[in-house]
């Protein structure tokens, strides 16, 4: 049985390294269907949250097959990438686990759940800020590969290839000068070509320069670990130990003053505000970590969105607003409607508005 499974894995395994861009599509179409089903029969919420966790660890472990098979060692210790890894399963799953706990144990069952899993990461990112030097974490801190660019990499690397990838790099160098993007004759605006665009989960919606420099530093974008971690000084470091520690913050003062109060919403966005004017505009901070402080500081709307202010502020008016908005654009009601029936679920669900 064991030889059995160990054969089918490996069978999966180049299945997987010949049919990356298939195999992309079948990911995001299994994606599409959890949220086709979303609040469409009894029970769908567990259904959908469970294909939509599923598709996101899929695409974890074929990224991680792509890129073992390419022959890319990471670059960081094992226990390190272990740590990473459990964050994001864990990222992944929080919504399936807090709606299945629900489900099976009531309240008490899906509030024990929450704590567990925020605790659990909470810890997993303590350890790597303090043990390992990792700086700003992103969420999840596992980003998707380039699959693309490793499997090309794996071909460039194959015996008898060197030759070959030698005669043609200055071609090849010539031709990348040319068409990493055009000019549109009557706007003069550069557009990126379609032959040389990044997958839609990496690309950065910037258009590359002509002299090919993008594209090397684009180049170097398609591994997990391509950057090494800024060190962070003192205040940053307070500052990144803040957003850590606020999810278990913010559960314990919802377990000391109630979810109705507005003290654990003021906390928690103080918490947030306080770790970004700690951390600073992100000078000296690589890529990647100058990405995700724009992210957290984007996610700061969604206080608008998280209760108690939802519930006593912003719900009619935003409901008002996407009800106008399908009345007015003819075909938007198609997508506004089964939002608008959604979002009372959505809102009761913890790692849909509080996970990070």
């Amino acid at each position: 049985m064991a030889d059995f499974l160990q054969k089918l894995y490996e069978e999966y395994k180049i299945t997987i390294c010949k049919n990356a861009a298939t195999i992309g599509q079948f990911e995001s179409a299994f994606r599409i269907f959890s949220y086709v089903i979303a609040a469409k029969f009894e029970d769908s919420a567990i259904l959908s949250e469970l294909l939509y966790s599923a598709s996101n660890l899929l695409v974890l472990f074929n990224d991680t097959i792509i890129q073992s098979a390419s022959g890319i060692i990471p670059k960081v210790p094992a226990s390190q990438e272990r740590l990473k890894n459990i964050i994001t399963v864990l990222e992944h799953v929080g919504v399936f686990v807090e709606v299945s706990a629900e489900r099976m144990y009531g309240e008490v069952g899906r509030w024990a759940a929450i704590t567990v899993l925020q605790i659990a990461k909470c810890v997993c990112r303590f350890l790597l800020l303090v043990k390992y030097g990792v700086g700003i974490q992103g969420v999840p801190p596992m980003s998707p590969i380039d699959r693309d660019a490793v499997l090309k990499q794996k071909e460039s690397a194959a015996p008898g290839s060197t030759q070959e990838n030698s005669s043609t790099n200055s071609n090849a160098e010539v031709e990348t000068k040319t068409s990493l993007s055009f000019v549109l004759k009557r706007s003069g605006k550069a557009m990126r070509s379609l032959s040389v665009a990044e997958p839609l989960k990496l690309r950065d919606w910037k258009v590359p320069s002509m002299n090919g420099s993008q594209l090397q530093g684009n180049s170097k974008r398609f591994t997990r670990d391509n950057l090494m971690p800024s060190k962070l000084n003192r205040k940053q470091a307070w500052g990144e130990i803040l957003y850590i520690l606020k999810p278990v913050i913010h559960l314990g003062s919802i377990c000391l003053c109630g979810q109705s109060s507005f003290k654990p919403w003021l906390v928690s966005s103080g918490l947030d505000v306080g770790s970004l004017c700690l951390l600073g505009d992100g000078r000296g901070l690589n890529s990647q970590e100058q990405t995700e402080l724009r992210r957290r500081a984007l996610m700061l709307a969604m206080y608008l969105l998280r209760s108690p202010f939802y519930d006593r502020f912003s719900k009619q008016k935003l409901l008002q607003t996407l009800r106008a908005l399908s009345e007015v654009i003819p075909g938007v009601s198609i997508a506004l409607v089964p939002l608008m029936d959604y979002l009372p679920v959505w809102q009761r669900v913890y790692f849909y508005t509080w996970s990070t």
